[in-house]
């Protein structure tokens, strides 16, 4: 509900308490009225006296009737309240459930919190975890209203993320404010509410009024109930979203698992079959791998998959996905990418992979890898996914057999050389 529907409601209902009460007094006085004329009219009574008598009654009438009237609307206004505050707590509840990931949900808190009358300002700020080392905080913040929020949050040094102590500032002018409060804000009061999981906070509701004492027991109360009603559901799409990241995850190199690359390649190839497009993957396999595990170790050998890896994602586009699809070898997939430009990334990756040499492992210096890699594209080379994973595959095979460190694309007239190279 906004601060102006608010007010005009309040406008609205003194002005029918009044009607009302108007209404009723001038009945209630004009029955009066009409008994004492009769009264005058069979008795001799002074004027005067009379009239006297009849102004105390009418406005004593007035008064109690406003009273009750006062008291009766007040009542029902409560209760409309009190009617209309478990509608928007169903409405949060269904919505919440509705959402399809926690950054949604994120969405629908900040929309119902915003609405409470006469915040001047309301932000919300959440916790986003690409990587147990990668966390970065988000900011929703309605910039017509306020052109700035009450901070810029920096979660390093918020003592509600770092040591989970909310912030109840009365009067900015009076109090002890934030540090981190921006100076632009010289009057009013706000609080910062934490979103929390344990003691971890993974958002903080940040509201702003430019009256004094305007954050009262009622108003704070309300805030806490729809981020108590969120917490629950947020953190179990926060936990579902964990347990099908792991799922899909590789658990060394962090990349995705064929568990992910399997039904995501199919639904790409589907998108290019509707839009009449061309999908490539590259199929890539680091060189010796094994002599490098005999070598080495199997620990040296974990640290050049991870270091191949990052190697990888640095050579691809935004748009394109890398997954590990089984010991050394892994998957690229490029969609909307012709034949010649999947050849041009394939080349990017080996020279890659060829010039930089793998960061030592403690004291241990490890020698420098190559890979090898094989080309295929939708449709040219396939109609379907397991097929095109296959003319990659045998590509690749060749490369292998044709002394390493290559890029091969794919034709029909490989699959006989591989056949009979594996027949030798």
């Amino acid at each position: 509900m906004s601060r102006q529907s608010t007010s005009s409601k309040g406008k609205l209902s003194f002005l029918a308490l009044l009607v009302i009460s108007i209404t009723i007094s001038a009945s209630l006085n004009l029955l009066m009225y009409m008994r004492i004329s009769l009264y005058i009219s069979n008795n001799s009574i002074e004027l005067t006296n009379l009239l006297s008598f009849f102004i105390f009654i009418t406005a004593l009438l007035s008064t109690i009737v406003f009273v009750l009237a006062g008291k009766l609307l007040d009542r029902f206004a409560s209760e409309r309240s009190n009617v209309n505050e478990l509608k928007n707590f169903k409405n949060f509840v269904e919505d919440l459930h509705k959402a399809s990931n926690e950054v949604e949900m994120y969405g629908i808190l900040y929309n119902f919190v915003k609405q409470i009358p006469d915040v001047a300002c309301t932000s919300l700020f959440y916790r986003i975890d690409r990587s147990p080392d990668d966390v970065v905080w988000q900011k929703l913040t309605d910039e017509k209203v306020q052109k700035i929020p009450l901070c810029n949050l920096i979660a390093s040094n918020c003592p509600l993320v770092r040591l989970g102590r909310e912030c109840y500032v009365q009067s900015i002018a009076k109090d002890v404010n934030c540090a981190y409060q921006l100076p632009e804000y010289k009057n009013g009061s706000y609080i910062c509410l934490g979103i929390t999981d344990g003691p971890t906070v993974y958002g903080v509701v940040q509201m702003y009024s430019k009256k004094d004492n305007f954050f009262d027991t009622g108003i704070i109360s309300k805030v806490k109930s729809y981020i108590e009603i969120a917490k629950p559901v947020i953190q179990s799409k926060r936990t579902l979203h964990i347990l099908d990241k792991q799922a899909t995850t590789d658990k060394l190199t962090k990349l995705y698992n064929r568990t992910f690359i399997d039904p995501y390649l199919e639904k790409e190839i589907e998108a290019a079959h509707i839009s009449g497009g061309e999908l490539s993957v590259i199929m890539v396999d680091i060189d010796h791998f094994k002599k490098v595990n005999d070598t080495y170790g199997h620990p040296a050998g974990d640290h050049v998959l991870v270091f191949f890896s990052r190697l990888l994602m640095k050579c691809i586009r935004k748009s394109d996905l890398v997954s590990r699809y089984g010991g050394e070898e892994f998957i690229v997939v490029l969609p909307s990418t012709d034949l010649e430009t999947a050849e041009t990334i394939a080349e990017r990756i080996r020279q890659t992979v060829a010039s930089m040499p793998v960061p030592p492992l403690e004291d241990l210096q490890i020698h420098s890898i190559t890979c090898s890699l094989g080309v295929a594209t939708y449709p040219v080379h396939s109609d379907n996914k397991e097929s095109l994973v296959k003319a990659a595959d045998i590509a690749l095979y060749k490369a292998k057999a044709s002394g390493r460190n290559r890029v091969i694309i794919y034709s029909r007239d490989l699959e006989k050389d591989v056949l009979n190279h594996k027949n030798r």
